[in-house]
């Protein structure tokens, strides 16, 4: 199995990000204040992809079953201590499409993309497929 070019899927959610034209900020939960991230950041592996991918890999294991073999691994220097280091499994175009489903949904959230969503995106996903899960153990 080979990898998705993570500089290609980088490029191209931080072209996305872009021409949404909103801000895209991170709400700091114990002040309340938005600190302002650039789109460049939003999209680096070592910074916001990685919960981007997250959220975007839960939306198409609640529609196939199967992910995106995401390799994350911690990292403390980054953004959120983590980093993606590659994209193992699906196509470019099936991360894109995930990808850009995820943050549209995000962009119409809000007057800016508040990263912190994307968790809510995880958890109410994770929530969905949990309740599905029996079901589909017990399929033959």
């Amino acid at each position: 199995m080979s990898a998705i070019d993570l500089a290609a899927i980088s490029a191209a959610q931080t072209r996305l990000l872009a021409k949404i034209g909103k801000p895209i900020e991170l709400l700091d939960r114990g002040t309340g204040k938005r600190v302002v991230v650039s789109p460049a950041d939003a999209a680096h592996p070592e910074a916001y992809l990685p919960i981007f991918l997250i959220s975007a890999e839960t939306q198409w294991l609640e529609l196939t079953g199967t992910g995106f073999a995401l390799d994350v691994s911690r990292t403390p220097d980054s953004a959120l201590g983590y980093a993606v280091r590659k994209v193992r499994a699906g196509s470019f175009t099936v991360v894109m499409l995930c990808l850009i489903d995820v943050t549209m949904r995000l962009a119409e959230m809000d007057d800016a993309l508040v990263l912190n969503h994307l968790i809510d995106f995880w958890g109410e996903a994770h929530g969905r497929i949990a309740d599905v899960a029996p079901t589909l153990q017990g399929a033959t």
